[in-house]
């Protein structure tokens, strides 16, 4: 008697697969091909019957090279009946044919390939005659998942699955019981079927959103339409084809939040039109778990097949990123049944490795979508197109959205000092809460219930804004980093991935946090990298704007780079342990990269695109003074780098930042000093320099003291006849005009005077420059006369060897102006002010600083004309200007708001008179130091107020303080000290401008316009 052979499970596994690959797949690519001719051909070639004449349409359809290749096919292919036709024939037929391939939907033809390379490549490799229970469900899942995309009934493959034995005519009278059963199954599934197939064509409707912290949220109203007027744009330019918004922004800039608030309002637009089917769907795609996951949700949602879904992420064998694609085609044949989409792909860290994983365009069934992804990675976003558009959030919230939220949140509705704390928060969405939530805190307690903004804005000047932003991470778990966290990491994240990024952000850390012209950091980068050079500007450039925690804004003043004020912070914090950051090298490239910058900018308009370098130049010094007490630092560094320091203090000194010019001069004497010796005549030049700003900064004494030294090396080397001699003694005349000693001031120039006829004749501008100073000596002494023929002496020479309309030949006309001002000819001080902003104003510009010094000097003339309204005017555009150019601590301002006191007191405005000559003592006091004698002035100037006020006392403390003042700077017998002893006002001026520009006539009342006295440069 024979035994029966027994079968192992691996055995009937491997069986039940070779059936499914050559019975089941092979019906179902039959089913696949009737569906793709009949869409194709139906109305041209007739529907498929399985008939010669089919058969014959085909072959017809084929190219002659197919026909060629595949003639061993289609020999048979061609009788028409696809019952005949074999796995290798079908794949032909629907993938490679020219009747059906080319016009096949993406969907159809990806699945399709999925079973050919299952079926040539996995199923043909396969270990014959036995398969693992994992390794059958692996296989039988792909077979499954590829029939359920293409639409294809999956019965028998659950069958197939679900089958344990092979029956044999031993068990018949056993299965012939089961009949019953099984037909009653087979109902069953039928009925589940028809459920499957509805479930299929249901369009659920509904609305998943980013998270929301567990705090009030502001509407952001404008910045919410703006982006979905995007979205609506590229729906309508893209209406067949998959569309994609970017948002941008560093950590903490409400990229989550404003994406989520766009989402809600798509969401409520389009559940009111009628018969549309929509959904919102929200992927975080911080990382593929993240993203798998949300898939999942999306999928069931969507009522995608249970089961499937859950084989899909119980699959061992397959990777995150492949349950990722399995899950992605499931979803894809849903949302095809849907008229309209919106996808919100959050947190997405490296697109281009996130890209993979989300609908593509170019796909038929995610066409009737839109996508709106946010980011920190500009670098992967593609150019904007029809298809493609790109806005950042990086520069936060509207400031009125920004106070509102900090109000609402805080309980505090103090408008002026809430939008201070907005301001100083750059208005990032995450640090506002974060403040509002601990101010919110901290007033809970019995000891601290007063606590305001004042208070918290001081924790932030003692550097705990990190201690300030721990609150909202315990109180809102959504945020599981604080601002300050989040940034350091996206620093951190930077530095350590591009090297361009990594220097600018050293470079960053020395300077301020406020605006930065972008040539300037591209400067530092080629002068540290030494790969980079003149030609690499642009490339440097497309970097640097792919760094999301970077700010670019176009100006007048050209294209500015800055960074929030909390990365500023990060960077410090990280370079400040970093020792590289501080060598002299790193001090050379900075000195280097502003001084570049600087050259680059036309003389002419050097003072207004300058003026934002100051902030900058004045934060460096602190790395500079560490740096140049190194001993090695003054030997390793040569005259180049001593000149780069002369330019940035000349700067700094044109902006009035006397105190930051003097570390830049003195940097650049140590230099001098160590690598030429003390009796060089380029240390002469740097005690020059020295002495010119120690005059600004109204220490005569010191200032003499210098240009002593430099008159000393000079004559010693050079010889008592040498032009720059002259300048020695030109400048120190200057000086002692301004101690009071005019005699000793008017033998100087007189002999800079002889010097320069000598050396350079009778016509030249340096001659010019000493009649413009003699003249304003004469005009001190009172001798009008002789000051008014050599201010004409100096113009006749500006005019024969400038042009009449040369800023110099400006300049000549403003002192006669004040000179015949002196005289009492009103009329003809008026006419040579007005020929001096007529000139100004064609060479210069409307808005040019030295057109307001024109403003300021024509008002003081209408003012002693008595025409009060028409002064009032013109210090007012003076004033307008300054503001403009000039910082509002500039004190140039502080001029304006000092002559328009003036204006103010003689039209009986007494409190405004106050309120401008208040400006002008906090302006000069900040700017110049308590011991100025410009302090002085304004102190003068307030007290005569006061009089007026009748507050006597209150003038007597200023008198009093402006009395101090000008006897320890001037000494007792300056005329200055008499006008502060009598308590009347006097003439008071900015002097030390070259014979380039105008001084601003910084006035008490009653006062003479300035003349420009010339402080020569050689």
């Amino acid at each position: 008697m024979s035994i029966s052979k027994e079968y192992s499970k691996e055995q009937l596994n491997y069986f039940r697969i070779c059936y499914a690959t050559t019975d089941i797949l092979t019906e179902g690519l039959r089913e696949i091909f009737k569906q793709e001719w009949d869409k194709q051909h139906k109305l041209t070639k007739g529907e498929w019957k399985d008939k010669p004449g089919n058969g014959m349409d085909f072959y017809n359809g084929e190219s002659a090279r197919n026909q060629r290749r595949n003639a061993h096919l289609l020999t048979t292919m061609q009788n028409g009946n696809i019952e005949e036709w074999d796995c290798t024939m079908l794949f032909y037929a629907i993938l490679f044919s020219d009747c059906v391939g080319p016009s096949l939907s993406a969907t159809v033809r990806m699945n399709v390939d999925h079973l050919r390379n299952f079926r040539n490549e996995e199923f043909a490799h396969m270990r014959q005659g036995s398969l693992s229970d994992t390794d059958f469900q692996n296989a039988i899942s792909k077979v499954e998942v590829a029939f359920q995309v293409l639409g294809l009934h999956t019965v028998k493959i659950q069958d197939l699955k679900n089958q344990k034995t092979f029956p044999t005519e031993e068990l018949q009278q056993i299965l012939k019981k089961v009949d019953d059963l099984k037909q009653e199954v087979q109902e069953k599934e039928d009925q589940r079927q028809v459920l499957e197939d509805q479930l299929q064509k249901e369009t659920p409707s509904f609305c998943i959103l980013p998270p929301k912290p567990s705090h009030d949220m502001d509407g952001r109203e404008r910045e919410v339409s703006e982006i979905a007027q995007k979205l609506r744009g590229l729906k309508e330019s893209s209406d067949s084809e998959l569309s994609c918004l970017y948002i941008s922004g560093n950590p903490g800039s409400g990229k989550s939040q404003l994406a989520g608030l766009v989402a809600k309002r798509y969401f409520d637009e389009i559940k009111e039109i009628s018969g549309s089917s929509s959904f919102v769907m929200t992927l975080n795609a911080a990382c593929p778990d993240s993203l798998l996951e949300s898939y999942v949700s999306f999928a069931r949602l969507l009522k995608c097949p249970d089961y499937s879904v859950i084989e899909i992420l119980s699959s061992k064998d397959w990777k995150v990123e492949e349950k990722i694609t399995y899950l992605k085609m499931l979803i894809a044949v849903k949302t095809s049944c849907y008229t309209s989409w919106l996808l919100v792909v959050d947190n997405v860290s490296t697109m281009s490795s996130m890209h993979v994983h989300l609908p593509q365009a170019g796909i038929q069934t995610w066409a009737r979508g839109q996508m709106l992804i946010t980011t920190q990675d500009i670098r992967s976003i593609p150019p904007k197109g029809s298809f493609v558009n790109h806005i950042s959030a990086s520069k936060g919230m509207e400031p009125d959205d920004a106070c509102s939220l900090l109000a609402k949140l805080s309980g505090i509705k103090d408008s002026e000092i809430v939008r201070k704390v907005a301001q100083k928060l750059d208005y990032q969405p995450l640090a506002l809460a974060g403040a509002a939530v601990f101010v919110k805190e901290m007033r809970q307690g019995k000891s601290s219930k007063h606590f305001g903004w004042k208070e918290y804005l001081r924790m932030l000047e003692k550097g705990k804004r990190e201690t300030t932003e721990d609150t909202l991470a315990y109180t809102s778990p959504i945020y599981p980093k604080s601002m300050t966290q989040a940034i350091k990491l996206a620093v951190e994240t930077l530095m350590n991935s591009d090297e361009i990024v990594k220097h600018l952000f050293t470079f960053l850390s020395l300077c301020a946090p406020q605006q930065l012209n972008v040539d300037v950091a591209i400067n530092y980068i080629i002068n540290v990298l030494h790969d980079f050079h003149e030609e690499d500007k642009e490339l440097i450039g497309m970097k640097l704007r792919n760094c999301s925690l970077l700010l670019f804004e176009d100006d007048q003043g050209g294209y500015f780079i800055r960074v929030h004020q909390t990365v500023h912070d990060a960077i410090k914090i990280m370079m400040s342990n970093c020792p590289e950051s501080q060598t002299p090298k790193v001090v050379n490239a900075v000195i280097t990269s502003f001084d570049e910058f600087i050259d680059a900018v036309p003389q002419l308009n050097r003072r207004l695109n300058t003026i934002r370098l100051v902030p900058h130049l004045k934060a460096i010094t602190v790395v500079t003074d560490e740096v140049f007490v190194k001993e090695n630092f003054l030997q390793v560094h040569d005259q180049d780098i001593s000149e780069k320091c002369e330019n940035l203090a000349h700067i700094c000194k044109m902006h009035c930042e006397f105190n930051v010019a003097k570390t830049y001069f003195t940097h650049s004497l140590a230099i001098k000093l160590e690598n030429l010796g003390p009796q060089h005549v380029d240390v002469a030049r740097s005690y020059d320099n020295l002495a010119s700003n120690y005059q600004d900064l109204g220490d005569l004494e010191q200032a003499k003291e210098y240009q002593q030294r430099a008159l000393k090396i000079r004559l010693d080397k050079l010889g008592p006849e040498h032009v720059d001699v002259a300048t020695s003694y030109n400048n120190l005349a200057v000086i002692y005009q301004d101690l009071g000693d005019l005699e000793q001031a008017k033998e100087y120039q007189q002999r800079a005077l002889k010097i320069r006829l000598d050396k350079l004749g009778p016509e030249h501008v340096d001659v010019a420059t000493s009649y413009n100073n003699l003249a304003d000596i004469y005009q001190d002494l009172g001798d009008l006369e002789q000051a008014k023929e050599y201010q004409q002496r100096a113009l006749k020479i500006r005019l024969d060897k400038l042009s009449p309309e040369h800023v110099d030949v400006a300049t000549s006309y403003n002192n006669l102006a004040s000179i015949y001002r002196d005289l009492g000819d009103l009329e003809q001080a008026k006419e040579y002010q007005q020929r001096a902003l007529r000139i100004t104003l064609d060479k210069l510009g409307p808005e040019h600083v030295d057109v307001a010094t024109s403003y300021n000097n024509l008002a003081l003339i209408y003012q002693d004309l008595g025409d009060l309204e028409q002064a009032k005017e013109y210090q007012q555009r003076a004033l307008k200007i300054t503001l403009d150019k000039l910082d509002p601590e500039h004190v140039d301002v502080a001029t304006s708001y000092n002559n328009l006191a003036s204006i103010y007191k003689d039209l009986g405005d007494l409190e405004q008179a106050k309120e401008y000559q208040q400006r002008a003592v906090k302006i000069t006091l900040d700017k110049l130091g308590p011991e100025h004698v410009d302090v002085a002035t304004s102190y003068n100037n307030l007290a005569l107020i006061y009089q007026d006020l009748g507050d006597l006392e209150q003038a007597k403390e200023y008198q009093q303080l402006a009395l101090k003042i000008t006897l320890d700077k001037l000494g007792p017998e300056h005329v200055d000290v008499a006008t502060s002893d009598n308590n009347r006002s006097n003439d008071d001026g900015v002097g030390n401008e070259d014979g380039n520009g105008f001084a601003c006539a910084s006035r008490s009342f009653c006062t003479a316009i300035c003349c420009c006295r010339c402080m020569t440069k050689t």
